[in-house]
């Protein structure tokens, strides 16, 4: 294969194919390529709302793969998940055109600016869609490449920039995040997750470590005074003389969430953080985003006041709709604490609400590391529906199944079901007003979503 590593010789309007378009960072990366003037065509397993939304931006969307796909582009996009004997690659190879990953393509595409890389295990896409939203209030035209659409800036993943800052989502998963050079490095936290990767936490905070070792020498650190990881990443960068900002509840926090969820600067100064996106996960990315957006140059005061105007991003605590008087929310979250953080938010948004949680589990590798931490998280809700495992890039696990998930609830009813059709079936028989359903899981569980609302217009049709 040839790595490009610039893209110089990309001619404006030149063809490029991505290979598995549909995935949350190259979907984004295929707009803001098609953004810049690239004719930008992609392929992609099976259908899916991301696709039809590319599709509706111009993009040329193909399902399934096939050599043929690639023929005419200059430069081919591949993901990690994708092995170098895929026909598509092979194929592209002997004509010996370049192949990029997405996430050096990214590196690429942000190199001539401020970047601010959002890394950790969680919060990432609504910690950096709240920054880019800051910038954009501030009137620095930041661009943003994000895992997930941005409501309130145009409901896109990614946009070029117009100004000096580019806003990235730092995926660790096969290393991604190595090749940004981050002027601002935001790491929100960091929990043991992606086992097919990581065998155990230490490989995790190694790779965060690396990360850090990016940071530019004129660079800040935005770090949680919270987790213990960060929190030595805080006093080894301090020690070296970096600059770094702290967040989060502890009491020497330089951006502090206080108890009652207002927000004390390294002034003293305590505000109101307002914000229009429930749970107390999310107060913490709104003072990593005040953090981020001063050492980006913009005043606490214009901070939070895109932050009250914040309504989150795509299948992050995302609203569907409303099912015969029951409201529908879909949620990306796939690791035991992010499920119980989405729990907690619903019980502030709906306190009286009895919550169905109905959840996908996303990898073997995964359900299998953190089966009883699963079992926990889900314990928090009223009534539990488990499917089965989308397996994504990985092979079956003897005995890692919906099933065994279901079997270790104890404390609440548990259903398991085989997919997300037959979850809404069972949703939809037992539902009733004063009902709130969580749509949970970073694979195909928003097609739960749609077959509760086919089945509302079926019976209203009858």
């Amino acid at each position: 294969m040839r790595w490009p590593r610039h893209l110089d010789w990309l001619t404006a309007g030149a063809p490029v194919h991505f290979l598995g378009i549909g995935g949350s960072g190259m979907s984004g990366l295929a707009e803001l390529l098609a953004a810049e003037g690239y004719r930008v065509s992609g392929c992609d397993a099976v259908s899916s709302p991301v696709l039809e939304h590319l599709a509706q931006r111009g993009i040329a969307v193909t399902i399934g793969h096939n050599p043929q796909h690639a023929e005419d582009a200059d430069l081919l996009v591949v993901t990690s998940a994708v092995r170098a004997a895929h026909p598509e690659v092979t194929a592209f190879a002997i004509r010996r055109r370049p192949i990029v990953k997405r996430a050096a393509l990214l590196g690429l595409l942000t190199a001539d600016y401020l970047t601010i890389a959002v890394a950790g295990t969680h919060g990432k896409s609504t910690t950096s869609g709240m920054i880019a939203l800051a910038l954009e209030v501030a009137g620095l035209r930041p661009g943003f490449a994000i895992g997930a659409t941005v409501r309130d800036l145009g409901s896109t993943s990614a946009r070029p920039s117009r100004g000096r800052f580019f806003v990235v989502e730092a995926d660790e998963y096969d290393y991604s995040f190595l090749a940004l050079e981050p002027y601002i490095a935001v790491v929100l936290n960091v929990d043991h997750d992606h086992p097919d990767l990581f065998p155990s936490h230490g490989s995790v905070v190694r790779a965060f470590r690396r990360f850090l070792e990016r940071l530019r020498p004129d660079g800040v650190a935005v770090l949680s005074a919270d987790d213990p990881v960060t929190r030595a990443f805080a006093s080894e960068l301090s020690a070296a003389g970096r600059r770094v900002f702290t967040f989060g509840t502890a009491a020497d926090a330089q951006y502090r969430v206080l108890p009652d969820g207002s927000l004390k600067n390294p002034d003293g100064i305590v505000q109101p953080l307002a914000l229009a996106v429930p749970g107390w996960h999310n107060r913490l990315n709104a003072a990593a985003a005040v953090a981020a957006g001063v050492a980006a140059g913009v005043p606490v005061p214009v901070v939070l006041q895109a932050l009250r105007c914040f309504t989150g991003v795509g299948r992050r605590f995302e609203e569907y709709g409303v099912v015969e008087g029951v409201p529908v929310i879909l949620d990306y979250a796939h690791h035991p604490r992010e499920v119980a953080a989405t729990i907690a938010a619903a019980r502030e948004r709906y306190p009286e609400a009895r919550l169905w949680a109905v959840f996908q589990p996303h990898t073997y590798s995964r359900t299998q590391l953190f089966l009883d931490q699963f079992a926990q998280a889900l314990e928090q809700a009223d009534i539990v529906v488990v499917t089965d495992v989308y397996p994504a890039r990985e092979l079956p696990l003897p005995g890692v199944n919906g099933v065994a998930l279901a079997q270790r609830i104890q404390r609440v009813p548990a259903i398991a079901v085989p997919d997300p059709d037959a979850a809404a079936t069972t949703v939809r028989a037992a539902m009733q007003d004063g009902d709130v359903v969580l749509l949970l899981g970073a694979g195909d569980i928003w097609k739960a979503a749609v077959a509760l609302r086919e089945g509302e217009r079926n019976a209203s049709a009858r």
